[in-house]
């Protein structure tokens, strides 16, 4: 039996999230329906004001399920030279195992893979980003695989 390839993207696809935030969009337009039905009848400002309010929050809902939709190289790269995380909102960045100071497990079901980067900055890879838990415990071997050495001065 040959030993399967060693992957080295883990792509994001975070599908609870994306369809929480679908049926939630879906509940606020339906009570942006009833609050707009209520202004039309009253013509009372306030009644306007929570109309817009909750057109606003099902906007909001679907601009975050839109950012999160599968992106070609949306992920995390795993390479024996370094480690580019894709960030929801701000791009991509890469980081050297040589900047790399630690790593560690967070969170009650160990869902979080904390990287310290340099002295102030750290990097959080969350499981609710990946299509499934055994995806997420697959990029957290790999770079338990690919983290570097740490060297212990006595």
């Amino acid at each position: 039996m040959t030993p399967s390839p060693r992957r080295e993207f883990f792509a994001y696809h975070p599908r609870q999230w994306r369809l929480m935030l679908a049926l939630a969009a879906a509940g606020s337009l339906i009570l942006t329906a009833w609050a707009m039905a209520s202004a039309v009848r009253s013509a009372a400002p306030l009644e306007f004001a929570r109309a817009g309010l909750s057109f606003g929050l099902v906007l909001a809902m679907l601009t975050v399920h839109h950012k999160l939709r599968p992106k070609p190289m949306w992920g995390v790269r795993v390479t024996p030279v370094s480690l580019t995380v894709s960030r929801p909102t701000t791009g991509t960045i890469e980081i050297p195992w040589s900047a790399v100071k630690d790593i560690r497990r967070s969170g009650a079901k160990r869902e979080t893979v904390i990287l310290f980067v340099g002295e102030d900055k750290r990097v959080m890879v969350t499981a609710h980003l990946f299509p499934s838990r055994e995806e997420f415990e697959a990029l957290a071997s790999a770079i338990d695989e690919q983290r570097p050495t740490q060297v212990h001065d006595a």
